[in-house]
């Protein structure tokens, strides 16, 4: 399972996906088996990523970064045709309803709104639509969970909105990013502390655009964040 924090600071997206790979036994009981997991995929557009039932996340990961896509209902059409596909192979599993609810994508893609050059961040998620993509608009942030609860969810949600929101308020442009990827380390932390599908450890995307840079395994007690170019690599 995982966590992922997003904060849409205006010129540029920033994703934290924590590293934790949860196995989940026949019986329900959520197992950890490692904390190695890349889930940011470059795309030719952005990134895409999610959480959730791997089985339904890493075909449309794949499709994104391998074919690319000129429209997000491209993206949309996949994750439907997934969703289905997945529907019909464990129709009798016990598990089906919760895998169905608890797996969500989002993706990023550049656009233009009023002639200006926009970072979009679209989301598909059961919970907001069973049928649609949603949009986090500017200075919105967004938890998606996968393992803890919705109200876990929510809380952390509210906390990192208060950090961007008194960020975007009271700092410099310079000093904004910085202050969210600081804050979304520690909700990370404070996260994995009471939830063992998700790791302290975490990959922080800032996107702008196409353009992607990437901090990898990187802590809450990390002095030093580099951020590196992140390039798009389609298999062959």
């Amino acid at each position: 399972m995982t966590c992922i924090l997003v904060a849409h600071l205006g010129d540029e997206v920033i994703i934290a996906a924590d590293k934790r790979v949860t196995q989940i036994t026949e019986n329900g009981a959520r197992v950890p088996c490692g904390d190695n997991e890349e889930k940011l995929v470059r795309t030719e557009t952005g990134v895409i990523t999610g959480a959730g039932s791997l089985a339904m996340l890493d075909p449309v990961k794949s499709l994104a970064r391998d074919r690319g896509f000129d429209s997000s209902d491209v993206v949309l059409k996949w994750i439907l045709n997934t969703r289905k596909s997945f529907s019909e192979a464990h129709a009798n599993s016990p598990r089906l309803a919760a895998d169905l609810a608890e797996t969500s994508w989002m993706f990023t893609y550049p656009t233009v709104v009023n002639d200006q050059p926009v970072t979009r961040f679209v989301y598909f998620h059961q919970y907001h639509s069973a049928d649609s993509l949603c949009v986090l608009t500017e200075g919105r942030v967004m938890c998606f969970p996968g393992g803890f609860s919705m109200e876990q969810a929510q809380a952390l949600q509210a906390k990192l909105q208060a950090v961007v929101t008194e960020a975007l308020e009271s700092l410099p442009a310079n000093q904004v990013k910085q202050t969210a990827v600081s804050g979304m380390l520690t909700l990370m932390s404070e996260t994995a502390e009471i939830s063992e599908t998700v790791s302290s450890t975490c990959d922080i995307a800032v996107v702008n655009g196409r353009q992607v840079d990437i901090a990898l395994s990187i802590t809450e007690s990390n002095d030093v964040r580099e951020f590196i170019p992140m390039s798009h690599v389609a298999a062959s």
